[in-house]
């Protein structure tokens, strides 16, 4: 972005009985543009999670034409300056648009269509969670709960660790929501080692049917916490050191 201005893209649904409280879906639809003659695509980073978001709208708006409506409000957000330093999204997190206290969760898709070349467990059924224990007591029997009843996937929460060297937790959007103390959820597919930002992330090594169930379980998940009775508790301290 050498001297352009740049948007960010949101579209909400309104909820019903609730409809100033506010669900967030998030991802960024930046990524590094063109070096060296080069075109560097992102179709994971962040292709997959800008899709997604997209995708999760259109589900949304047509259950509602359907007349489920769900009883929060859903704004389904992509950012851009991610790659720059989370730039879009702190710029939304002192600038909101919605209360930030009637924000109940920001889900944040970055990377969900790739599979983790180091993953040891299944992995065609499996997505890395990250930042469930770090606000709210709520996330993660939610999450859980959503998971068994759905899907049975493999939920690996290692990167929740406030140890981990590769600090996931601080390297995309959500960080920008929690440190406002807005409960967030974080989905990654581990794709770090494979094509990260290389020319090589590109859509034919996106794994459809896989980032299909992740991007369900992340639907599953805004739903639920769209229609519960309660706003989620803000009840845990930040488990992290500051950025």
């Amino acid at each position: 972005f050498p001297s352009h201005d740049t948007q960010h893209v949101i579209g909400v649904l309104p909820g019903t009985d609730k409809k100033d409280e506010y669900v967030f879906l998030t991802a960024h639809h930046d990524h590094l543009g063109m070096r060296n003659g080069q075109i560097y695509y992102g179709a994971d980073d962040d292709g997959s999670g800008t899709v997604s978001v997209i995708q999760m709208a259109e589900a949304f708006a047509a259950a509602a034409k359907k007349g489920d409506r769900p009883r929060r409000s859903i704004a389904f957000m992509t950012v851009s300056g991610e790659e720059k330093g989370l730039w879009g999204s702190e710029y939304y997190s002192d600038h909101p648009i919605y209360p930030l206290d009637k924000t109940t969760v920001d889900l944040n898709i970055d990377m969900v269509g790739r599979i983790d070349p180091t993953y040891k467990g299944d992995s065609m059924n499996y997505v890395y969670v990250i930042g469930d224990d770090k606000l709210s007591s709520d996330l993660t029997p939610i999450t859980n709960e959503v998971n068994q009843k759905y899907f049975k996937m493999e939920l690996d929460r290692r990167f929740n660790d406030p140890n981990d060297t590769n600090r996931f937790y601080y390297r995309s959007d959500h960080y920008n929501f929690a440190k406002k103390g807005v409960p967030v959820l974080f989905f990654y597919d581990g794709m770090l080692l494979a094509d990260y930002h290389k020319p090589t992330d590109t859509i034919e090594k996106i794994n459809f049917d896989l980032m299909q169930r992740r991007v369900m379980m992340i639907y599953y998940t805004a739903a639920e916490i769209a229609n519960r009775e309660e706003m989620l508790k803000r009840d845990l301290k930040l488990n992290m050191p500051s950025r």
